[in-house]
């Protein structure tokens, strides 16, 4: 019983942990929602698509969570702004551009319903790469593209995320700037605020400009910094399993009040951590912490090929477009992770005079 009070913190630096295959298997949980969303629409009915549904939620928090931890260590570790911000952009726009110009010139000509004369002609047409890669519209769609879909309207549904995820970068590159994110207090009192505007949304509602963006903002912003929080105090706070354990029970009594998806983000950063520092033995254990990081390419990719999936065979049930989707997703990953990703990383060294590191300490998604 002894392992239950051990501290299951580790330390990043060391390399040697299981982050990575954790937001593959996040993305791939993100892909069975959209496998279920894509022929069906919204909203998810029926027990199974609901529950798929609060697993891909928890997903979603997940990649949160774990980018508030491991962009927190990296902002205190090293308080250079323009490295901050060099790796922040060079971590999301190189894979998003070269996905928006892929959909935008090769993707959506071979699959719109409309002549191309007339799918040029639109102005929603090349309003499109601007959209998706500014977020000033991450779900643009463009015309006659993917109509047999109930969702065709979105060329790339998951790319809604990425917006919150840069605010979040944002925010912290704020903070850093006047000062104000060097010392683990300041990183908790933060999150103190963040969980206020969390709660007071969830009970008060709002209304009024932006109103969907602010309600988003006061879900993942809180995750965000709740994965801050498990850094800053990890020399005060023991993670264990007895602690995560408490923590999902507090979650479960608290579910139907407006703390219950703030203590839910409490439980998971517990578990998650947990999971990402557990130490799996033998072979298996080394390819889990050295797995390649597809997990951006996964999370980006997979929309657009289960649309072109099915509107090539409309017919398809969920699980035969999802069964289409997982390798698809994998192998277009692994090629977006070496065709793009990884040469961003090799310039994005060459122009701080640095080495390329091994791996991108970030999620996906949203990272």
């Amino acid at each position: 019983m002894k392992f239950l009070f051990q501290d299951g913190h580790g330390h990043l630096e060391e390399k040697s942990n299981n982050f990575t295959a954790m937001r593959i298997l996040f993305a791939l949980f993100v892909l069975y929602g959209h496998a279920l969303m894509i022929p069906l629409g919204l909203p998810f009915e029926g027990a199974w698509a609901v529950s798929v549904d609060f697993i891909v939620q928890c997903a979603l928090d997940g990649f949160f969570i774990l980018s508030g931890y491991m962009i927190t260590a990296s902002a205190m570790k090293s308080r250079d702004l323009g490295r901050y911000a060099n790796a922040r952009f060079f971590r999301i726009f190189p894979g998003l551009i070269a996905t928006a110009l892929v959909l935008w010139l090769v993707v959506s000509p071979l699959f719109t319903t409309l002549p191309m004369t007339e799918y040029w002609a639109s102005s929603q047409t090349w309003l499109f790469p601007l959209k998706l890669i500014s977020q000033i519209d991450p779900m643009a769609g463009l015309p006659g593209v993917f109509d047999a879909s109930p969702m065709g309207e979105n060329m790339n549904g998951p790319l809604w995320t990425i917006r919150y995820e840069l605010m979040a970068y944002l925010g912290v590159g704020v903070l850093m700037l006047f000062g104000l994110y060097r010392q683990n207090a300041h990183v908790l009192v933060w999150t103190a605020l963040t969980l206020v505007f969390g709660m007071l949304v969830e009970t008060f509602g709002y209304r009024g400009i932006g109103e969907e963006t602010i309600g988003t903002l006061a879900r993942f912003v809180p995750a965000f910094m709740v994965g801050a929080a498990f850094h800053a105090g990890r020399r005060y706070l023991r993670l264990t399993p007895v602690f995560a354990g408490l923590a999902i029970l507090a979650a479960i009594a608290t579910h139907h009040l407006p703390i219950g998806w703030m203590m839910l983000d409490i439980a998971l950063a517990a578990s998650y951590l947990l999971i990402g520092y557990a130490r799996i033995p033998g072979r298996i254990g080394e390819q889990v912490r050295n797995v390649e990081d597809v997990s951006y390419g996964i999370y980006i990719l997979h929309w657009p090929l289960g649309m072109m999936a099915f509107s090539l065979m409309p017919g398809l049930t969920t699980t035969e477009l999802a069964m289409i989707m997982f390798p698809l997703a994998v192998i277009t990953g692994w090629g977006l992770r070496v065709l793009v990703e990884k040469p961003a990383m090799a310039l994005r060294a060459r122009m701080s005079g640095r080495q390329p590191a091994a791996t991108l300490a970030t999620p996906a998604q949203a990272g």
